[in-house]
């Protein structure tokens, strides 16, 4: 019993010498936001249904993923509209994954919103690898849309 209480006393002691370390989440010392994938790269509106057109410039065949429906594709040039149905969800709206078929390129994803419409124009091309590599379209429960 005694060196329980002498092992968690020495481990407590121990956990109190650390010193705190900034996570990579806190906000910049700089002010202002830190470009990287935790930044949204555009925004739609939540209470309408969203149309995702995906444009193929990538001169590849992609496949991409929609919720419940599996991998679809899309020719080298191609494009493709997807409706993301908006309801009373309070969790995440859509997780659309997009790749390269049976191949190891990097993508990019740009993005444009028509607010009117709230149509995402989401342009994927190939990255040079030493730049951001995509591979999922996320839009989060306040409209936020991510690339990770």
């Amino acid at each position: 019993m005694k060196s329980k209480i002498i092992a968690t006393a020495a481990m407590l002691a121990a956990l109190g010498c650390l010193h705190p370390h900034p996570a990579l989440s806190q906000p910049a010392t700089g002010g202002g936001p830190q470009p990287g994938f935790w930044q949204p790269q555009a925004q739609v509106d939540t209470t309408r249904n969203i149309t995702l057109r995906l444009l193929n410039e990538t001169g590849l065949n992609l496949e991409y993923g929609e919720s419940g429906v599996g991998l679809s594709s899309l020719a080298a040039g191609a494009s493709k509209n997807i409706i993301v149905r908006v309801s009373n969800r309070t969790a995440d709206i859509a997780n659309i994954p997009i790749n390269v078929k049976g191949g190891t390129t990097t993508l990019k994803y740009d993005y444009s919103v028509d607010s009117k419409t709230n149509l995402v124009t989401i342009r994927i091309a190939r990255s040079d690898g030493r730049t951001r590599q995509d591979r999922s379209v996320y839009i989060d429960e306040k409209g936020r849309i991510y690339s990770f």
